[in-house]
């Protein structure tokens, strides 16, 4: 006969068997505590958790061979739409599950041939709304690599007259009277990686300014504020975003003799999970929804990138946030290129299709998460 937990309990006083209560109730409570830790946490606010593409940048160059190419300057300047195009379209043919991009604008372009720069613009979301794609723009960027895509440093930004920082709201208010209520574009990124390197007052000041400049505007804009500085960065910009967006790379590469010595790198496994459940339990507490909008941690070695990829890919679906992976194909760009074409990083190759169309070795694995 099978004793309910209260019989189990009256049974026991009755036999002068009370000592054993609590060890039974505590092995019970145990393992009832265990379950508990072990469910993932889930986000509450799914309302952008569809979102999973890739960032992208053009994987043409100016020619020239030097500094310059890779930068948002040499790709704008002169864009080639119908490279664009084939590109954007060669990654929805690749990967046909996805549903977004995210779309980098370079600022010293737009200060040098504003008129040609909107028009640029427009005929690129043409592409995407082409696609059945849906877009995140970039408005400017802190983040600086080799080459310098182009941004604001520290010095520069702190030296800006504002008359200066005025230019930066019309080029905000430019491009929002020609898209600002364009379905095709789903999310507007103030600034990505602000704090990537100094913690500037200056630069939430100006982000908030922007921030409540757009949301005085008559179009019902979503934005957001990109970083990889952590859960002490997404909640400094928590109130300027409508929509939290980390940037939670996992970094470490499976060793070759993980099988004899697992540990250290389950370790760092769990410790990416935890991290990952940091910023669900937060989103959950001010009800916003999250969007990885950078993963893919490079790599020269194709195995090892697509490790990192999938511990990512897992982790990120796993507890329904959005996700894009940084990025679509190889560019010029830093980052996204092999050492052949221009200098490399530590970040190593964060390309998913090669120079020539071929979808990088054991990259296929991404159609399947793109699925789930």
């Amino acid at each position: 006969m099978q004793l309910t937990k209260r019989e189990f309990l009256k049974t026991s006083v009755i036999l002068g068997t009370s000592l054993a209560v609590p060890s039974f109730l505590n092995a019970q409570e145990a393992k009832e505590t265990e379950k508990k830790t072990d469910i993932t946490p889930q986000l509450k606010n799914t309302s952008f958790s569809w979102v999973r593409g890739f960032n992208y940048q053009p994987g043409y160059s100016s020619g020239s061979g030097g500094y310059e190419d890779g930068t948002g300057w040499s790709l704008w300047r002169d864009l080639k739409i119908d490279i664009i195009d084939r590109e954007l379209s060669h990654g929805k043919e690749l990967f046909p599950d996805m549903t977004a991009v995210r779309l980098w604008l370079p600022y010293n372009v737009y200060l040098v041939q504003p008129k040609q720069f909107l028009e640029d613009f427009s005929k690129f979301i043409d592409i995407v709304g082409k696609l059945k794609l849906r877009a995140m723009i970039v408005l400017f960027n802190a983040w600086h690599g080799t080459p310098d895509f182009g941004g604001f440093y520290q010095g520069s930004f702190q030296s800006m007259s504002k008359e200066q920082l005025d230019k930066t709201f019309k080029f905000v208010d430019d491009i929002l009277d020609r898209h600002g209520e364009d379905e095709r574009i789903y999310a507007w990124d103030l600034c990505n990686e602000p704090d990537l390197r100094v913690s500037l007052d200056l630069y939430y000041s100006w982000l908030k300014q922007l921030h409540d400049r757009i949301k005085s505007r008559k179009e019902k804009t979503v934005l957001t504020i990109s970083n990889c500085a952590g859960l002490r960065a997404v909640k400094k910009y928590e109130p300027l975003s409508d929509i939290l967006g980390p940037h939670p790379y996992f970094t470490y590469r499976q060793p070759d003799d993980y099988h004899q010595n697992p540990q250290d790198y389950d370790d760092k496994v769990v410790g990416y999970k935890s991290n990952l459940d940091s910023y669900v339990k937060f989103a959950n507490e001010v009800n916003k929804p999250i969007i990885a909008t950078e993963i893919g941690w490079g790599d020269l070695i194709d195995a090892g990138r697509i490790e990192k990829l999938r511990v990512e890919l897992s982790s990120v679906n796993e507890r329904k946030i959005g996700w894009m992976i940084h990025a679509l194909c190889h560019s010029p760009v830093a980052d996204l290129h092999r050492p052949e074409y221009g200098p490399v990083a530590s970040v190593g190759y964060m390309g998913c299709i090669e120079p020539d169309g071929s979808l990088r070795p054991h990259h296929e694995i991404i159609r399947d998460f793109l699925k789930q």
